[in-house]
């Protein structure tokens, strides 16, 4: 299975910024507030091109843009995906 669909199985879809960077990104529900999951290279300029490849995962509030809590580093995709189980944010 490509890195998208599995991105695609826990609810990610591939989206670009005003600026053009692209992210997988996700629609949630954040302590009450509209918000999204983006994920991205440690660099926060590419998609992670495979599931052992580390990634940046950010929570951002949907209205404002603000980070609603500081971004993670994870150790590989896989890794992250593992921990969400089965659509767990």
């Amino acid at each position: 299975m490509s890195v998208e669909e599995e991105m695609e199985k826990h609810g990610f879809r591939i989206s670009a910024s005003c600026a053009g960077k692209a992210s997988y990104t996700k629609w949630v529900n954040y302590k009450g507030k509209r918000a999204y999951i983006t994920v991205t290279d440690p660099s926060e300029e590419n998609l992670p091109g495979s599931l052992d490849e580390p990634v940046r995962v950010v929570t951002y509030d949907l209205k404002s843009g603000d980070e609603l809590e500081p971004g993670r580093d994870i150790s590989s995709l896989g890794s992250y995906l593992d921990s969400l189980g089965d659509g767990e944010t």
